[in-house]
């Protein structure tokens, strides 16, 4: 039967689009189903979806979706780089080539017609989010907030003329492991025997303040990630939409600041991995889901956690004031960590080029479980 590609228009396409995933991945054990009024809450109300042009499509044969994908042309990231790139992101679809060729041609016309040159991804939907492939690390917890894929997508992609842009790395801490105390034990000494230290300040968001909070501590996640590889601001509007979707599920005190005569330095953001909920949601949080997800994060405690924000200012970056200042975060989050039973948590993702992250990182007896790439090619 022929493929048919439908741009998605309606609840009942967006519900198609959500399935698309479960078509593809839903028999893969260590696949986690997002959850779908998370997808409809993002396309429907975000300031991203509002402020760009981005268009979701789904391909069904014979009235069955069997792969979707979303083209984006993201303001922001042209207005900085101005590079006439278009992104993709979304993309999930069965293992065959001519799902994914229909898909790529249907996103790279769309983006060629608002005169993107180049298309790169994914982007889920932009760098600020999930972003990267998954190429390695298949058998490995599926964080939240990340990308899981079965390795066929790489091959298909490939296939399709893509290639590497950049790589992302994820690694992996056990904070129950006697190995990871003595790096702490280190740490805690050189921070004990520094003369300064009273003068550095560390404290943690709380439930009331979270969300005026948050928008701070993206302001100095944009000002530390500003020169990276790929880049892009969050904007105001955008980062109170973040705030307010997180906060049911955020543990506020386990996000840390560190200050120096009250001008922010560094931060270091820890989030429950909510992915051990959402694997028995099956993608609903209605009629009792919503209560078995916060029995759990909040009650039963999550065993695993993520570390997606770790930044110094721009100004104290190459200071020892910032050097000090994100060992002392790392090493409260790897004790809130250890208290709270956690024996995985994934820090990720992190630029293969940034070498001077990836030493400190290690410093943790840490190891690298997961990597991501983004693709690109012409249009």
């Amino acid at each position: 039967m022929a493929i048919e590609i439908r741009p998605v228009r309606t609840r009942r396409d967006m519900k198609a689009f959500n399935q698309a995933a479960v078509r593809a991945q839903g028999a893969n054990p260590h696949w986690v189903q997002p959850l779908d009024m998370e997808a409809h809450e993002f396309f429907e109300h975000s300031p991203f979806a509002k402020e760009n042009e981005m268009q979701c499509f789904i391909a069904l044969r014979d009235g069955e979706v069997i792969g979707r994908i979303a083209a984006i042309v993201n303001k922001a990231h042209l207005a900085k780089h101005k590079d006439e790139t278009g992104h993709f992101g979304f993309i999930e679809a069965i293992d065959e080539p001519e799902v994914f060729a229909s898909l790529f041609e249907e996103a790279g016309r769309y983006l060629k017609a608002r005169g993107m040159k180049r298309i790169m991804g994914p982007f889920n939907p932009s760098v600020n989010y999930d972003a990267g492939l998954l190429i390695e690390g298949f058998d490995q917890l599926h964080m939240m907030r990340t990308n899981y894929a079965p390795p066929y997508y790489r091959k298909q992609l490939e296939a399709l003329g893509f290639s590497k842009a950049m790589d992302l790395v994820a690694f992996k801490m056990d904070p129950l492991d006697e190995e990871v105390r003595e790096p702490l034990r280190r740490i805690h000494a050189n921070l004990a025997a520094w003369k300064h230290r009273d003068e550095l300040k560390t404290y943690g968001l709380t439930h009331l303040s979270w969300v005026g909070s948050f928008k701070r501590l993206l302001a100095l996640y944009n000002d530390a990630w500003e020169g990276n590889w790929g880049a892009v601001p969050i904007s105001d509007r955008e980062a109170d939409f973040i705030a307010k979707l997180m906060l049911p599920v955020v543990k506020p005190s386990w996000v840390r600041i560190a200050q120096w005569h009250g001008e922010p330095v560094a931060v270091v953001a820890q989030i429950p991995n909510t992915n051990e909920a959402f694997a028995k949601l099956k993608g609903k949080l209605l009629p009792f889901g919503w209560a078995r997800l916060m029995h759990h994060i909040h009650i039963a405690g999550t065993r695993s956690s993520r570390i997606p924000i770790a930044g110094i200012a721009q100004k104290w970056r190459n200071k020892r004031v910032g050097q000090i200042a994100m060992a002392r975060l790392m090493m409260e989050a790897a004790e809130i960590a250890r208290k709270n039973l956690i024996n995985h948590v994934e820090m990720s993702w992190v630029l293969e080029t940034n070498v001077e992250a990836i030493h400190g990182i290690e410093l943790f007896c840490t190891r690298r479980i997961r990597k991501f790439r983004i693709f690109e090619r012409p249009l």
